[in-house]
């Protein structure tokens, strides 16, 4: 495992020699708007402390802002994790699938429905929910943004062996995203290790030009040109090198 300034040396190099995404005019209208909940202030053992959560906080971040809930975003986020929902597991989290089943579900409860629901990425899904992309698109992911739809993102953890161009997959983390400008996407992250305040993080984005993600999970492994590289301004899991965007779920209701 990298230590820390083998992890900071690697970002640098990667982030110089990777090219920046350059969006359109940013949108940055709803990003001290939106909630920003960590996922450690759900307490109780039958929740795991909150632990594997990021998931339902994520999706309990969008939905407290976009329908002025009354109740408490803690208990909204264990309703989402419940198996009416996601089905968060406290040992493995919320699966891509149990995610996008879980908002087809509250949506419904809440909306009486929905206008759209779509994933994109290499994850395991339902097909109806499918847009045939396995390299998420990251003007796709930021036309998400606005009054009446959100975007969640999944990060993969990933070690890095840069002597071979390999991105091995250790672990996964759903994140809310709330706006971009240039080349950064503004996010909320559940993760205690982000913060217990609120927070916009600011991460800039490149995308990978070369290499395998390789992992245990199915859809695994695949060729890593075009994903997108989360560098500076992300908060990535220590026993990880590098955060790289698995998938991304865009929700309208």
């Amino acid at each position: 495992m990298m230590t820390t300034p083998g992890k900071t040396r690697l970002l640098l190099l990667l982030l110089a020699f990777l090219p920046s995404l350059l969006l359109a005019a940013g949108n940055t209208a709803y990003i001290n708007e939106i909630p920003d909940f960590t996922q450690s202030r759900i307490t109780g053992w039958q929740y795991g402390h909150g632990s594997e959560y990021c998931a339902p906080v994520a999706v309990s971040n969008s939905l407290m802002w976009m329908t002025n809930f009354s109740i408490e975003q803690a208990d909204l986020a264990k309703l989402l994790a419940s198996g009416r929902y996601m089905n968060t597991s406290i040992r493995r989290g919320t699966t891509t699938s149990g995610l996008l089943r879980g908002v087809e579900a509250i949506a419904g409860d809440l909306f009486g429905g929905y206008t759209s629901l779509e994933y994109q990425g290499w994850k395991k899904h339902p097909v109806q929910f499918s847009t045939g992309t396995k390299v998420p698109d990251i003007h796709w992911i930021t036309d998400g943004i606005s009054k009446d739809s959100a975007v969640w993102l999944n990060v993969g953890w990933y070690q890095y062996d840069w002597l071979n161009d390999i991105y091995h997959r250790v672990g996964g983390h759903w994140v809310t995203l709330v706006g971009y400008d240039t080349s950064i996407l503004i996010i909320h992250d559940p993760a205690p290790r982000a913060g217990q305040s609120f927070a916009n993080e600011y991460v800039y984005t490149s995308r990978i030009g070369s290499g395998i993600l390789t992992g245990r999970l199915s859809g695994l492994p695949r060729p890593a040109r075009g994903y997108l590289l989360l560098g500076e301004g992300m908060h990535v899991k220590k026993a990880a090198d590098v955060a790289i965007v698995d998938g991304a779920v865009r929700f309208r209701r």
